[in-house]
């Protein structure tokens, strides 16, 4: 059976221009999506970096996330803390006020629902919200230190080794204005980086204080033989061996001189 649908008519049809202009609308989003990709990506790569060559230190790791967060995900101040099992503590923070990094660096920050963080600690998951002063229950946003700083809308996110909570990263802006899902992706990429961090310093550290037992167990080791062969090496005189053990004594106990005395029932009289 023959279509009886109407091909549309010359009047219905998109001019020549209109078509272009829908083309060029097109290729500048295609071009803005693409910059998107490129900057956030830039931003992880960077990130990696200073992980990479900071393996003793996260401070310089979480000012980049924050710095990269921030401007990323368009917001106006950020902080990150680590949970010490109890509270988070303020561990970094971006943009803030000097009275607000004050006030978060000196206030600990337990689990509870007053506050985007204090969820995060409680619940252990993401938490945004786009208006503070819209929920009853976030009294924290009413207090003096956060009606000074203008906090409107705020995205949290928690810091996670397997299932337990290590820390948190928070991101605020002064508008009512909710966060994106490419911009909360954005900020859990960030987390899982922050946690990359934490994880490389203790890693690193642990392996340095293992690497320094080793070290101090095998200069022990090592003068310990020494003095075997200096006892072996002078059966009748004794000095070689006190002189061999007062300057292992010095050294590995990092002491910067050493005497041995022996008692002659009377006096301590020294031999070295």
């Amino acid at each position: 059976m023959p279509s009886t649908k109407k091909p549309p008519s010359k009047a219905q049809r998109p001019s020549l221009k209109q078509t272009i202009a829908k083309l060029n609308r097109e290729v500048k989003t295609l071009r803005l999506e693409r910059d998107e990709a490129l900057e956030q990506q830039t931003a992880t790569s960077e990130v990696l970096r200073v992980i990479s060559s900071s393996p003793t230190d996260v401070q310089p790791v979480f000012e980049t996330i924050l710095a990269d967060a921030v401007r990323l995900c368009e917001s106006h101040n950020g902080a990150i803390f680590k949970f010490d099992g109890e509270a988070l503590q303020l561990a970094a923070d971006y943009n803030t006020t000097p009275e607000f990094h004050a006030y978060q660096a000196f206030e600990p920050f337990r689990p509870g629902r007053e506050s985007a963080v204090r969820r995060v600690a409680l619940e252990r998951r993401l938490v945004h919200i786009p208006d503070v002063l819209a929920d009853p229950e976030l009294v924290a946003y009413r207090s003096e230190p956060y009606r000074q700083e203008g906090m409107r809308s705020v995205l949290a996110v928690p810091l996670l080794k397997e299932t337990s909570l290590i820390g948190a990263i928070a991101i605020y802006r002064k508008e009512v204005r909710p966060f994106s899902e490419k911009q909360i992706a954005l900020l859990e990429t960030f987390a899982d980086q922050a946690v990359i961090a934490i994880e490389n310093v203790r890693l690193f550290k642990e392996l340095e204080a293992r690497n320094r037992d080793l070290t101090e167990a095998l200069e022990q080791q090592t003068a310990t033989s020494e003095i075997l062969r200096v006892i072996s090496s002078s059966p009748t005189d004794l000095q070689p061996v006190m002189d061999a053990v007062a300057e292992s004594a010095a050294r590995l106990c990092e002491a910067s001189n050493a005497q041995i005395y022996r008692f002659d029932s009377d006096l301590l009289k020294a031999d070295c």
